[in-house]
């Protein structure tokens, strides 16, 4: 059932550059193994506990890797579920109970629940992880450029923080359409933004906006702005 849950999340579940960590996994490489877990537990964003008997009987899991995963949740935002895969005597494990699980309504072990059942509590579970996954990607203007002149084509520092999924950029033209930009990639901040074109007067105002989207755009303009998962507000920068 275990790896059914964890196939499912990678299936169903957010599809972006943030990783999700679901323990216990199988998929680590011969080897370096501990090297291998504790490069994924830094890179992740969020995390999935598969509890079961056999996971609370894992010194290492229970030693080891939970309380690193507990740490992370404490120092830098680590958000952590639990799947309550079979009956076990998790509740004398409150550094687990204390997190949220992938549940219907009351908690109780997915070995006993229908297969609709269990898909349910999974997708339940997917859902809280992409409502937290949205908060982090959420676009920060930076609103110090809000009034500033710039020229006609030319790169601008537009958020705060660099990107953690692609933030798609859309500027409001006089003709009354949004016209998209070149994307911000993760890890960047700016991009290239253009603010009409060589016959446009001084002092025109442009109206810019930052989103993410489940998909990329494909549209070179809009008429009002396309479906988003979080928007920034709105500034407007001065053609100088």
């Amino acid at each position: 059932m275990a790896k059914a849950i964890r196939d499912r999340i990678q299936a169903a579940g957010p599809r972006r550059e943030d990783a999700v960590l679901v323990r216990p996994r199988r998929d680590i490489k011969a080897g370096d193994w501990e090297r291998q877990i504790e490069a994924a537990m830094k890179e992740a964003a969020a995390a999935v506990l598969m509890v079961s008997d056999n996971f609370l009987a894992s010194d290492y899991i229970i030693q080891k890797e939970l309380p690193r995963l507990v740490q992370a949740s404490k120092t830098r935002g680590l958000m952590i579920f639990w799947a309550y895969l079979e009956p076990c005597d998790v509740k004398r494990y409150p550094e687990i109970t204390r997190f949220q699980a992938m549940k219907l309504t009351s908690l109780e072990p997915m070995a006993k629940m229908t297969p609709w059942q269990w898909k349910q509590s999974m997708l339940n579970g997917c859902d809280m992880i992409d409502e937290f996954l949205k908060r982090l990607e959420q676009p920060h203007i930076n609103r110090a450029l809000d009034g500033k002149s710039f020229p006609t084509e030319t790169q601008v520092p537009l958020l705060l923080e660099p990107a953690r999924r692609i933030v798609e950029v859309l500027v409001y033209a006089h003709d009354g359409k949004w016209w998209r930009q070149a994307p911000i990639k993760v890890g960047a901040k700016a991009t290239k933004i253009h603010l009409g074109n060589a016959a446009t007067k001084k002092g025109a105002r442009y109206k810019i906006v930052a989103m993410t989207a489940e998909r990329p755009l494909t549209q070179q303009t809009y008429l009002s702005v396309p479906d988003f998962r979080r928007k920034s507000p709105e500034i407007a920068l001065i053609r100088g």
